[in-house]
């Protein structure tokens, strides 16, 4: 067989056995020799491009399908799969413009419709979303996740009933049952509160990574890191030893905190805000591990432990409150913010999906682990539509000793 096309093509069938048996890698080899063969070829490229998806290899496979579009830009299939790729990469104005895109073309489906929605939605078009959701659940009404992503949108727009009502569908259809418990916990005032599932709380901070600092600091006006380091209850010519950043995400208070810490730490659940701590250059090490599993498995000691805007995703803090208490030696201090749980509450989870505590809740967990209130100081965390989000920060100190500091020094 000499003649190139009809190399391609038997290559190209061969990629398509191969990625429907399953065997991703080998049928992407043989898609790319197949398109050194017939460069150009739309049909290669989508091949390729859906192969790449199917291995997670979003950033591979967007130039493929845009080279499939440059090909035949009438392809509402290759519309879809770039809004797909699109919104796995963050890129969410440009996959709602994809997902137009194949719609006009044709490509009408529950799953791109639902897929159209979680664009709308993102970019704050709730009663477009709304419809967009509507419209996939009436193309399939079986689709678990169309009324999950349905019970989202309802839930932002304080619909907490039909909310409700969307994520118990879901429920029904074989969604998660672990997290869609949990969101119909945030609904109901008289479920019992836990945990929220790692896999939330990952997931959740990973695709919000690239995005966090902007939406967090220019829109949200988040201020909790700055003010819990402003106000800790130490001289600020004191140098901590080990300073343990707990949930540290971007790594916010890094900066803030680097000049007083001889040996700085951070710890976060989410590989993304892992890696952006990382690139700071501040920290001295950055740990993924969720943040029960670290103080368990940790050695050391540190004498200052920071813990911004965290115990809001954890829920119930017996067993951070246990850990802690063998990884914070005598004088040591323990920093953190809450937002505060509603009357009759000891641990309140919100329909923000964030957890309220209750001041006695907190005072009887340091008591029992041997902590001493040092200070604490209510003052705003955030901002949400430009309504204040009012917190309390909480010091902490092991003991009861003094804090042990020596004189300030520039870490090596």
């Amino acid at each position: 067989m000499n003649d190139p096309l009809e190399q391609a093509r038997a290559l190209f069938l061969q990629g398509l056995s191969l990625s429907e048996q399953g065997q991703l890698e080998p049928a992407a080899q043989h898609f790319e020799a197949a398109l050194a063969l017939a460069p150009g070829r739309a049909s290669i490229l989508m091949n390729l491009a859906l192969t790449r998806i199917r291995m997670q290899h979003f950033d591979q496979a967007e130039p493929l399908l845009r080279s499939a579009l440059a090909a035949d830009e009438a392809q509402s299939d290759a519309w879809a799969a770039l809004g797909l790729v699109q919104m796995e990469l963050g890129q969410w104005g440009q996959a709602l413009h994809s997902h137009e895109r194949a719609v006009v073309l044709g490509a009408d489906t529950a799953a791109v419709r639902m897929r159209l929605g979680q664009c709308l939605a993102r970019g704050g078009q709730h009663d477009q979303a709304l419809a967009a959701f509507d419209r996939a659940i009436e193309l399939d009404a079986g689709l678990a996740e169309a009324w999950s992503q349905k019970g989202h949108l309802l839930r932002e727009m304080h619909r907490l009933q039909d909310a409700a009502e969307c994520y118990r569908r879901a429920l029904e259809l074989g969604a998660d049952a672990e997290l869609h418990s949990y969101y119909l916990a945030a609904l109901e005032p008289d479920a019992i509160q836990g945990n929220a599932p790692r896999r939330y709380v990952e997931a959740l901070f990973d695709q919000y990574a690239d995005d966090f600092e902007d939406h967090l600091l220019q829109q949200l006006r988040y201020q909790g890191h700055s003010l819990l380091i402003a106000q800790l209850p130490a001289p600020g010519a004191a140098l901590f030893k080990k300073v343990l950043d707990l949930g540290c995400g971007t790594g916010l208070c890094g900066p803030l905190v680097r000049a007083r810490s001889g040996f700085l730490c951070g710890v976060d659940l989410s590989a993304a805000m892992v890696d952006k701590t990382r690139a700071r250059g501040v920290y001295d090490r950055v740990v993924q591990a969720d943040l029960v599993d670290f103080l368990a498995a940790e050695t050391e000691h540190f004498d200052l432990v920071l813990a911004a805007d965290v115990f809001i995703y954890v829920g119930r803090l017996e067993q951070v409150f246990a850990q802690l208490a063998k990884r914070i030696p005598v004088g040591g201090l323990l920093a953190f913010t809450l937002e505060e749980a509603g009357p009759g509450f000891d641990v309140e989870l919100r329909p923000s999906l964030r957890y309220g505590h209750s001041i006695a809740y907190v005072e009887a967990l340091a008591a029992e682990h041997g902590f001493e209130w040092a200070a604490s100081h209510s003052a705003p965390i955030r901002f949400d539509q430009q309504q204040a989000i009012p917190g309390r920060y909480v010091y902490l100190r092991k003991g009861g000793a003094p804090v042990r500091t020596s004189p300030q020094s520039t870490p090596q």
